[in-house]
């Protein structure tokens, strides 16, 4: 038996039984868990907002025979926002069903719970939109796993559509691959440089769609793409 303090987000929740629920956390002190949340899922529980989805709290993990558990959690932020718009809601749900797809069972991802974090954060407050946090947060996260190419690997996507690559484009994704998380969603950019973010995002789609995700569907579906 031991206990741990972690602090993460809740990337995914299942609901067990009448009141429980099984929660899934990035956290920066043993990347990706799956603890049990006993009682989470009744109105008047103590849990009810540090352990929904979306959710940063810091936790405190009690495990007796392999099998951890809350013990408790207290919330640090909600991101309320997300809730607020069907758009940011959409976005946010498929960052945090595409981190919970790709990142291995106590994997590190201190550089990726940053990232979902940020994303967070500015589609919550309404500081960026979320058809181009959705590119950042993807292209973010190839040049974190060294999967973003130089962007000279993308002119032929554009020579293919009889296109010049704009400059504003080239400085976007500079800016992304370059750019601490911190600050990587600080930027806007003209419905020109966005449809060309867009295929330079499609053509790496061998990289990012590998799982066929329902909540990027749906999230297409909201954007109108």
């Amino acid at each position: 038996m031991s206990t741990e303090k972690l602090r993460g987000v809740v990337i995914k929740e299942t609901a067990v039984g009448e009141s429980d629920k099984i929660i899934t956390l990035l956290t920066k002190e043993k990347g990706k868990i799956t603890v049990s949340a006993r009682g989470a899922r009744k109105p008047k529980s103590k849990y009810l907002s540090s352990c929904e989805v979306f959710a940063y709290s810091d936790f405190v993990i009690y495990t007796a025979r392999k099998n951890p558990s809350v013990s408790s959690a207290v919330l640090i932020e909600s991101f309320y926002g997300l809730r607020q718009d069907i758009r940011r809601l959409a976005a946010a749900a498929y960052f945090a069903d595409f981190l919970n797809r790709h990142i291995y069972e106590g994997a590190d991802c201190q550089d990726l719970l940053l990232l979902i974090l940020t994303a967070f954060k500015k589609i919550s407050a309404g500081k960026t939109d979320p058809v181009l946090a959705s590119y950042i947060f993807e292209l973010k996260y190839l040049s974190l796993s060294g999967m973003l190419p130089d962007i000279s690997a993308f002119y032929t996507v554009f020579t293919e559509k009889k296109e010049e690559i704009l400059p504003g484009t080239v400085k976007a994704l500079d800016f992304i691959s370059s750019c601490d998380i911190k600050n990587v969603f600080n930027f806007n950019v003209s419905g020109y440089v966005l449809n060309q973010i867009k295929d330079i995002r499609e053509s790496m789609a061998e990289n990012l769609d590998d799982i066929h995700l329902k909540s990027r569907d749906f999230m297409l579906q909201v954007f109108g793409n």
